[in-house]
């Protein structure tokens, strides 16, 4: 279960970093910026779950 959620994850932070590219190509800042963090969240989420699996 941990391993799908954690799969999922990785799914959100590529699509959010790509989210980021568009909204920077559109130079819509403050949307890309969000996009970001939200990548940075969602990785830090999964780099956690990949640490409770392990122990």
């Amino acid at each position: 279960m941990i391993r799908l959620a954690s799969a999922g994850l990785w799914l959100g932070v590529g699509l959010a970093k790509m989210a980021a590219l568009v909204w920077l190509i559109d130079e819509k800042w403050q949307q890309a910026l969000l996009a970001l963090v939200l990548a940075w969240s969602l990785a830090g989420l999964a780099l956690w779950l990949r640490g409770l699996r392990r122990a």
